[in-house]
């Protein structure tokens, strides 16, 4: 169940990586596979290290403060189900042709995927009652499945444009609102 649960997780962050991933390919035609790849490598360390931040974090709080561990299942399905909404409301938005334009500098990538990592912190503070390795369990799958899915992400823009990515966005708030029931359903 936990690979289960990483796994689900990681393809929820992936799919907001993706997005930004097929408006980056969009915007910046030229870039090769190889820079494609470094900035994938990019997001997926920032949004594992942001992951754990998260974690720890809440780790910390739920560990000084033992009252609030029977609300953190339901602050980890608010949290979830908000991520969803974000991500649907981002794929409604991208439908409607108001999507922002990339980045294009090396230190606009870094804010950009530091900025797309902040789901992945939030996910991180919904993680308070798993342990330590599975936390970084769930790092490093986040890390494997953005990779391939920022590359691919890439590679499309550059090649069909963003025509896509509003779909992408809303499966991956789904993902997130499901989760957000496993969460509940596990508590009860």
């Amino acid at each position: 169940m936990a690979l289960l649960n990483g796994f689900l997780l990681a393809i929820g962050l992936a799919f907001e990586s993706f997005v930004v991933a097929m408006a980056n390919g969009l915007h910046n035609a030229n870039f090769g596979l190889k820079k494609a790849v470094r900035i994938a490598l990019l997001f997926a360390v920032c949004h594992a290290v942001a992951l754990a931040v998260g974690y720890l974090l809440i780790k910390t709080v739920a560990q000084s403060v033992q009252k609030i561990d029977g609300w953190l299942a339901w602050v980890a399905a608010v949290v979830l189900v908000l991520l969803g909404v974000k991500m649907i409301a981002e794929g409604v938005r991208c439908a409607k042709g108001n999507d922002e334009k990339p980045a294009r500098t090396n230190t606009e990538f870094l804010v950009q995927s530091a900025v797309a990592s902040f789901d992945a912190f939030a996910s991180g503070l919904t993680m308070a009652s798993y342990d330590v390795w599975f936390v970084l369990f769930t790092a490093v799958i986040v890390c494997a499945v953005i990779m391939p899915f920022y590359v691919v992400g890439f590679w499309a823009g550059k090649k069909c444009g963003t025509r896509f990515g509003k779909y992408s966005a809303l499966l991956g708030g789904l993902v997130f609102i499901g989760l957000a029931v496993e969460v509940i359903v596990g508590a009860l």
